[in-house]
């Protein structure tokens, strides 16, 4: 029997072109998505939750995903790793600005849950007729999915 393999159409790499690039924005703009996390932690963390499961099974369409142990999650910080989320926590608010975190709006969270909104449902289309991958894309999921990992640990 033989089975009749086509090419990828171009509008699949267009989709996964557009996929790669929107995931590069959405690691370099992640810190600013979850800087106020301590001030709406329920909120965001509730739609990081669902943009981790739409992310995994991304993943898991093309590609393995280790099982991994969350409980031994590292953060660092001003050159010192922190393994207990307390010890994190009484360094942040002595050294780093507090008042950044107090002044947050709801325009900010606003902002944050959109991008966290657009980037799912950018992931949710891929799931539907994303049918290629590649490393980058691989890699850059992963990424994202290790910075969702440590923001639900912390």
């Amino acid at each position: 029997m033989v089975v009749n393999q086509q090419a990828p159409s171009p509008a699949q790499y267009d989709m996964l072109n557009e996929l790669i690039k929107e995931s590069k924005e959405f690691i370099a703009a992640y810190d600013t998505i979850v800087l106020h996390k301590e001030l709406y932690r329920n909120v965001l963390l509730f739609s990081l939750s669902c943009l981790r499961e739409k992310l995994v099974e991304l993943i898991q369409k093309f590609s393995k995903l280790p099982k991994e142990d969350n409980k031994t999650a590292v953060i660092d910080c001003c050159g010192v790793s922190y393994n207990k989320y307390d010890c994190f926590k009484e360094h942040y608010e002595q050294v780093h600005n507090r008042k950044a975190l107090q002044s947050a709006s709801l325009c900010e969270l606003k902002m944050s849950l959109t991008k966290i909104s657009f980037f799912e449902r950018r992931i949710r289309g891929y799931l539907k007729g994303g049918e290629i991958s590649s490393c980058e894309m691989i890699m850059n999921l992963k990424k994202i999915l290790k910075k969702i990992d440590m923001s639900l640990v912390f």
